[in-house]
């Protein structure tokens, strides 16, 4: 069953788990009961690799009260290996020298739990 709890705990198996359109073949993540190009309801629960490459990036100085001890910090958007893109933390640069950051970089998920929370961080794939 695709449900929200499903992805959540997927991360925590350090997993990405993504929506396949059987119909057109769009990839969505997190998981969507329907497709988002074509409206079909014919869609297939899936587990990406993890990997992908850096689309775009923003350093974070001032950030929400949970996270205002971690700044600043990197935030990406990664397009999937298997298509699609998410966001999250990226881990393995530099947050003061952003300079250094290329887009195109590729990288790879790691779950981070925190506590009750689970954090999507990607790191940069040597």
């Amino acid at each position: 069953m695709l449900t929200v709890q499903n992805y959540v705990n997927g991360l925590k198996d350090n997993k990405i788990l993504g929506t396949k359109c059987k119909n057109c073949g769009n990839i969505m993540i997190p998981l969507k009961p329907v497709c988002s190009k074509c409206g079909s309801f014919d869609v297939e629960e899936f587990e990406t690799k993890g990997k992908g490459v850096i689309r775009s990036f923003t350093v974070i100085y001032v950030a929400p009260e949970k996270f205002k001890d971690k700044v600043p910090y990197v935030v990406a958007i990664i397009n999937l290996d298997e298509g699609g893109a998410i966001m999250g933390r990226l881990t393995g640069v530099d947050p003061n020298k952003p300079e250094n950051i290329k887009v195109g970089t590729k990288v790879k998920f790691e779950a981070l739990v925190e506590g009750e929370e689970v954090v999507v961080v990607f790191r940069v794939d040597n």
